[in-house]
Formats: structure tokens, C-alpha cells, sequence
């Protein structure tokens, strides 16, 4: 009779699919998607059986030094695991697959790299490089050059690349990359087919029917990506070969580089990703453990940038969700009625620099032409110091920003709030509130086109919305204090406004300061920095805007001067 047992190789390589199939039905128990669990269940059984028939068979092998593979134990766990299913407690079967059948077939996988030789499947390099050649011929003439120059390097006990593959407990592999910091990781070392299947499912978008993801790693999240939705149109940019060979010799990606709606492009000088970025409207998404390899700062830096702009819009959605519900019903006016209130003034944003404790007390002596526009942090502050504070104007969509705000909800100053400010600012403060429908945010836009009001650009903070009101609105002259974007002399706020120290700032960057030296930034400082430097640069900003902050870090644009200096310009302008 024909032996139609699967070697250790065979068998190693399904137990990583069943383990994948087994965390796929773990999760589908936990959101009851039980239709998808009957499914997905019947055939990890199938699969499972060919399995343990094989392992029986050998059973000598896998219990060489401790015994892991007991037909009785095995047979009484799959006993139960099955009974769960026909009972439909599905409660129940989400923990033995998770605590008895994916630890046991962990156990395959240690015991036969332990005891066994296996490797990449050369299946793989082969069918991946079948499809290639077929589908992008370029990019396959050059894997085929690396290919022979790395095996060649290999022959000559020559390294070659910083990339290397190591095992994980489910028998994926894992890409390893090093640098200067050391060793790094694309995936985990526990379950890469895991973590890429809790990566597509935060990524997806059923609205959204393109995606263009920049890093390739070994492809585990490309394909999970496709596995939720193999409609969509999908594009993987990676500049690094070492990269994209190790991913097409270690893993098995032909029936989805096959997909007429999926292409990889090789970009080491990421000229194409800048393109395509000009041009896509819906998802980029980044995969940040390869940003490591990216050699050039520039990029990377651009790149860090998007990816934190990106994970914080994503980690707000519910919060934005709440916040605007509520903000939309209990505004007095929009933004845009405020026109002839700001148009042709002088108007000072005051925010909560450290430096603004050196000049603030300047701004009791305002002209009374002059407006000032404070950002929620400061507006205890200023009304403490006995400050004629004109307008305040709220953006964090955050609940700990509403300690601003406790015991002067009384107040009659007019409050500018952004569609996804905290909504307790709109619910209970007692002035006069004006909303402000930010670009970038679904439901915002849908509300300013139905009125027909315009959209700002928030830039990512309170003090760059605040900004972009004053151009929009028409004032003759914008000034910022306490505008450090920096944590000058390592401090992070003026006093009475918000935590005072700052932490870990020798890490930082150090930029250029006002008045001479360095002062250290963080990224989202640089964010902030860049976003103004560019908004002052665009054809609607006809009137000067200065920084005034007397500390902090240069914000390419403005125009620096001392806030005395600021005011009694203004004044000899007047008289």
C-alpha cells in the first residue's frame, strides 16, 4: 500500500497554516461571527487528522527526550474540542484551540527543529519567481542578479545584506534586520501570521477599495490584507532587496503576487512612493518595523512623521465619533460669522510655551484694536493675570484638557471649537461658541458642504488651527507667543497651565533657537514647526505673521521680534 504519510517538512509547514486557521477561528468565536467558525472549522479538522496520522506514525521522533505526542491525551483534547463545536459553545472552543491545540502543535514545530533540518521550501523561490517573471519582469531580472550575487557572497562565507530569517513557535519565519543599534524585527518571533492578521483587521477599511502599503517584510500582512478583501487594489513599495529576496525565498507569495490587482514595486529611491502619494486618495499605510532599514534621515523622518499623523487619527476615531455628535448641536454660529470681527486686525494667538511667562504680563497693555486669541491651556492664566482675553479656542479631543475650562464655564468670552474638540466645552460652557468643520475629517466635511461653510486645516494642534483661522479670516497681522515648540530650558509649558517639566529631552533633536544656541523638539514639535513654515508660504497669506515668543525653537517664515516691539509697531501704525 502506498505510504501517503508527510515527511517533517511537509508537516512543519501545514502546522504553521493550522495554527493561522486556529487564531483565525479563536477570533471569529470572540466577535460570534459563528458562521465563519463552522466554516473555518472543518477544515483545520481535515487538515489536523492528516496531521496526527503522520506524527503517530512517527511518533518516535517527537518523543526522543520528553513525551509530547500521547495518542490518548491528543485523541481526549480533540474529543473535547469537537464536542465544544457540536454544543455550539463556542466560548469554550476559543480556549482549547488557544490553550491546548496551538501549545501542541508549537511542540511539532520545536521538535523538529530541534531534531530535524528544515529550511526555506525552494517550492516557494521557485513558484514566487514563476509569477514574477511573468508579471513584473524588471523587478524579477533583478532578484535573479541578487540572487546569483548572494549565493555566490554565501559560497564564499561572504555576508551579504543586514537581513537574516530566524524561527519563530509557529514555525514562520521571522525577518531579522540589523544596524547600527543592533538587531531589529519585521515580525514576531512567537506568531507572524498572528500579528499580521490583528494588523489587517486594524488597517481595513470596507469603504476604502485601494490601498498602497510602503514595507514589505516577509509579506505576512500583505496577505492577510488580501484575505480580508482579495477585491481590492492593492500596491507594496519596498526599496530595500535584501528585503524582498528574503521574503520571496521564505515564503510562499505567488497565488497573491498572481493577483491582477496587486503589484510589488522595488523603489530603492523612493521616487515612485513619492508619486504615487501625490495621487491616491484612500489608504496608505506604513509598515513601521521597516522604516529601520531606511538609510536616508530625510525620508524616514517624513515617513515617522505620516505614520504618528496616521496612528493618531486612527486611535481618535471613537473619540472623534463622540465629541462631534455632541459638538454639532450646541454651537451658536460657525467660525465664518466671525469674519468682520477679525478681518483687518491685529490679532495675537497666545499658547503655552514655556517662554510665555517672559512677556505675557506685556499683553495687559494691548491696544484695544488688537485681539487676542488664547488657546484653552492659557485661558485661566490670562484671566488670572487680569488679561482682556477676546476669544478662546479649543481643539484637543481629549477629556483631561477640560480641567482648563472647570469653574469658568460661566464666562461670556466666545469660544471657537473644532468639530472634534472635547465635547464637554461645547455642552457646558455659557458664551458664545462658534464651531470650526476641519478638512480630513468625514463627518465635519459633510456638515461644512451641506452648509455651505468652508474647511480649515488644523495642522495637528490648537496653536496651527488657530493660525489658519486668522489667515482665513483676513486679519491684517498674526502674532504667536509662548510658541515655543520646544522645550526650552527642558520644560514643557509656561506655569499655570499645564505640566511644567519636561522628560527625557537629552534623547531629542536639537534645532536652531531663538535668540542663539539649541533647544531639544520632539517630533510632533517638528510636525507643528513644519506645517506652519509651509501654511505661511501659500499664496492666501498676504499679511505678516511674527513670532513673538522671545524662546523656543525658529519656525522658518516668520518674522521674529519681541512682543514689545510687535505691539508698539502696531501702535505707531495707528496713531
Amino acid at each position: 500500500m502506498e505510504n501517503r504519510h508527510m515527511t517533517r517538512q511537509q508537516i512543519y509547514n501545514t502546522n504553521v497554516q493550522l495554527q493561522s486557521m486556529a487564531q483565525e477561528i479563536i477570533y471569529f468565536c470572540h466577535i460570534q461571527n459563528y458562521d465563519r467558525v463552522v466554516r473555518s472549522f472543518t477544515d483545520l479538522v481535515s487538515n489536523l487528522m492528516v496531521v496526527l496520522d503522520s506524527v503517530f506514525a512517527d511518533i518516535t521522533f517527537y518523543n526522543q527526550e520528553t513525551e509530547i505526542v500521547s495518542p490518548e491525551g491528543i485523541n481526549a483534547s480533540l474529543q473535547d474540542i469537537l464536542n465544544a463545536q457540536e454544543n455550539k459553545d463556542y466560548v469554550l472552543l476559543a480556549d482549547l484551540l488557544e490553550l491546548q491545540l496551538v501549545p501542541f502543535l508549537q511542540s511539532l514545530q520545536e521538535a523538529v527543529r530541534c531534531y530535524d533540518r528544515v529550511s526555506t521550501n525552494p517550492d516557494s523561490w521557485k513558484r514566487n519567481m514563476e509569477v514574477l517573471k511573468s508579471k513584473n519582469p524588471t523587478l524579477w531580472k533583478e532578484a535573479m542578479a541578487y540572487h546569483e550575487q548572494y549565493e555566490k557572497a554565501m559560497a564564499e562565507d561572504i555576508r551579504r545584506g543586514n537581513h537574516y530569517l530566524e524561527d519563530t513557535n509557529s514555525g514562520a519565519y521571522t525577518l531579522a534586520g540589523e544596524d547600527a543599534q543592533g538587531v531589529y524585527y519585521y515580525h514576531s518571533n512567537v506568531n507572524p501570521m498572528k500579528e499580521a492578521a490583528d494588523f489587517a483587521r486594524y488597517y481595513y477599511n470596507p469603504d476604502c477599495g485601494e490601498y498602497v502599503v510602503w514595507g514589505l517584510g516577509l509579506g505576512y500582512h500583505i496577505q492577510e490584507i488580501l484575505k480580508q478583501d482579495d477585491g481590492i487594489q492593492l500596491t507594496v513599495y519596498e526599496s530595500d532587496m535584501d528585503v524582498i529576496y528574503h521574503c520571496l525565498t521564505a515564503v510562499e507569495m505567488s497565488m497573491y503576487l498572481a493577483l491582477p490587482n496587486v503589484s510589488l514595486i522595488y523603489d530603492p529611491d523612493f521616487k515612485k512612493i513619492i508619486t504615487t502619494l501625490d495621487n491616491i486618495t484612500e489608504n496608505f499605510i506604513i509598515h513601521n518595523p521597516s522604516m529601520r532599514h531606511i538609510k536616508d534621515a530625510r525620508i524616514r523622518e517624513q515617513m515617522e512623521m505620516f505614520f504618528i499623523r496616521d496612528s493618531g487619527k486612527r486611535n481618535a476615531a471613537v473619540l472623534f465619533g463622540s465629541n462631534s455628535r455632541e459638538n454639532f448641536k450646541h454651537y451658536d454660529g460657525y467660525i465664518d460669522e466671525l469674519r468682520p470681527e477679525f478681518e483687518g486686525k491685529n490679532v495675537i494667538i497666545v499658547a503655552a510655551g514655556p517662554s510665555l511667562d517672559k512677556n505675557v504680563e506685556l499683553l495687559k497693555n494691548k491696544n484695544p484694536g488688537m485681539i487676542i486669541l488664547a488657546v484653552e491651556t492659557v485661558f485661566r492664566k490670562l484671566l488670572k493675570l487680569g488679561i482682556d482675553v477676546d476669544y478662546m479656542i479649543v481643539t484637543d479631543a481629549n477629556s483631561r484638557i477640560y480641567s482648563h475650562l472647570t469653574g469658568l464655564e460661566e464666562k461670556q468670552i466666545p469660544m471657537l471649537y473644532l468639530a472634534t474638540a472635547y465635547k464637554e466645552y461645547s455642552m457646558n460652557y455659557h458664551g458664545k461658541k462658534y464651531l470650526i468643520c476641519q478638512n480630513g475629517y468625514d463627518r465635519a466635511e459633510e456638515l461644512a458642504q451641506q452648509k455651505g461653510w468652508h474647511l480649515y486645516e488644523t495642522g495637528g494642534s490648537v496653536s496651527t488651527t488657530a493660525l489658519d483661522v486668522c489667515i482665513y479670516l483676513g486679519c491684517k497681522s498674526v502674532a504667536f507667543i509662548g510658541l515655543d515648540l520646544a522645550y526650552t530650558d527642558n520644560l514643557a509649558h509656561a506655569t499655570e497651565t499645564a505640566r511644567r517639566a519636561a522628560s527625557e529631552t537629552d534623547e531629542m533633536k536639537q534645532v536652531p533657537a531663538i535668540g542663539g544656541g539649541t533647544v531639544p523638539v520632539s517630533r510632533l514639535f517638528t510636525i507643528y514647526n513644519k506645517w506652519i513654515a509651509q501654511r505661511v508660504r501659500k499664496a492666501d497669506v498676504i499679511m505678516p505673521v511674527i513670532d513673538a515668543t522671545e524662546g523656543g525653537a525658529i519656525v522658518p517664515g516668520l518674522t521674529v521680534m519681541t512682543l514689545k516691539e510687535y505691539m508698539e509697531g502696531i501702535e505707531d501704525k495707528t496713531e
